[in-house]
């Protein structure tokens, strides 16, 4: 220790001689303003304000400790950009009501940009106010024609509205600007589904299969192979069903849908196998109790449609139209009690618009 002080000593009493021997003459006046000697300049300890300490928090996802700087920089100026950045932390905390409090109050400051409309419309659709999210995120598309979040909410608001077309040709704006938009892809093919343009549907399930690596795969997967189905191509959509339960081995609804294929076909043998297998995995399944049951009455299996049809009616009683096929299944046992019992129970619960109201009361007359 004493031959390191030693040395700092020898150093500091060196460095002293040569600056008052030279440095002096060269104009230095300080032997420790080594930013004028020597050109090193020290970083100054210079205060972050709220705002830069609120960014900072923001882009770290600290969202709470971001809010208390922003309400702080909102007493110190209140500007839009602060007001805007408190309603986009509320808007990620999915606070929409006080999202869209702060975000109006950025939008009525003079040159609020578009982002600003854009997250006004985003909080206003999760408010379910799809004119007033419409007209927002319009306005910010004039203010930024290629923002593709924008395009893919407005999307959002068409189709909510039943404007499926309109909402098609939104998200393919969004696309446009954003080939990669993962969100508007998988969009783009749902509403496709929903106007049967199932080339489109196969496009952009097909490019949303290829980049998503995300669980959430298996439903694009899925909807190729119901696209394909819908088309009429039966190996393509078997392809692609094969596919999803390859990759996706506890997926339900991939074997119910591959089984449905098969049943169409009439193969009935095999797609009662796949139901099981659906059931096994998620024995609250409708679609493949459903098709299960069907197959067992075109089979004249006739107890255990029976028993199938019931238990969809159990899952859910808005599928009323089970309880008809119960009847008729214990008609062809010539079980005529209970086939009444059956038919009087479906007419008490029915809508005059479903499928076998007009029928049924032919059905009661002849069993009585």
């Amino acid at each position: 220790m004493k031959k390191i002080l030693l040395i700092i000593f020898a150093v500091l009493s060196a460095y002293l001689t040569a600056f008052y021997t030279s440095g002096v003459k060269n104009g230095y006046d300080d032997p420790f303003d080594f930013e004028k000697i020597f050109g090193i300049k020290f970083p100054e300890n210079i205060e972050k304000t709220s705002f830069e300490n609120a960014v900072e928090e923001l882009n770290n996802n600290n969202y709470d400790t971001a809010l208390e700087y922003f309400f702080d920089a909102l007493n110190e100026n209140d500007s839009d950009s602060v007001n805007y950045y408190i309603g986009y932390i509320y808007l990620q905390k999915k606070q929409y009501e006080t999202a869209l409090l702060y975000l109006n109050f950025a939008s009525n400051f003079e040159n609020a940009d578009a982002k600003i409309y854009r997250d006004k419309g985003i909080a206003e659709y999760y408010l379910n106010d799809f004119n007033s999210a419409i007209n927002d995120l319009y306005y910010a598309t004039e203010l930024n024609r290629e923002d593709s979040k924008t395009y893919y909410f407005l999307g959002k608001c068409y189709n909510e509205q039943g404007k499926k077309e309109v909402a098609l040709q939104s998200v393919e704006t969004a696309l446009l600007y954003d080939s990669l938009n993962i969100k508007a892809l998988y969009e783009a093919g749902y509403f496709a589904m929903d106007i049967e343009n199932y080339d489109k549907a196969v496009k952009y399930f097909q490019k949303y299969s290829d980049i998503n690596n995300t669980d959430d795969n298996k439903y694009a997967m899925l909807n190729l192979g119901l696209a394909y189905s819908r088309k009429g191509i039966s190996d393509s959509a078997l392809l692609w069903y094969d596919k999803t339960i390859e990759k996706y081995p506890d997926y339900s609804l991939a074997y119910n849908n591959k089984g449905y294929i098969l049943q169409i076909n009439k193969n009935y043998k095999e797609a009662i196998k796949l139901y099981n297998k659906a059931l096994k995995l998620d024995s609250t399944n409708t679609y493949a109790l459903w098709n299960r049951a069907d197959c067992f009455k075109l089979t004249k299996k006739y107890k255990q449609a029976i028993t199938d049809y019931k238990k969809i009616y159990e899952i859910n009683p808005e599928y009323y139209n089970s309880l008809f096929y119960t009847a008729e299944c214990y008609e062809n046992l010539n079980n005529k009690e209970e086939a009444l019992n059956y038919y009087l129970k479906y007419k008490s619960v029915a809508k005059s618009n479903s499928k076998f109201f007009n029928k049924v009361d032919n059905k009661i007359n002849n069993l009585q």
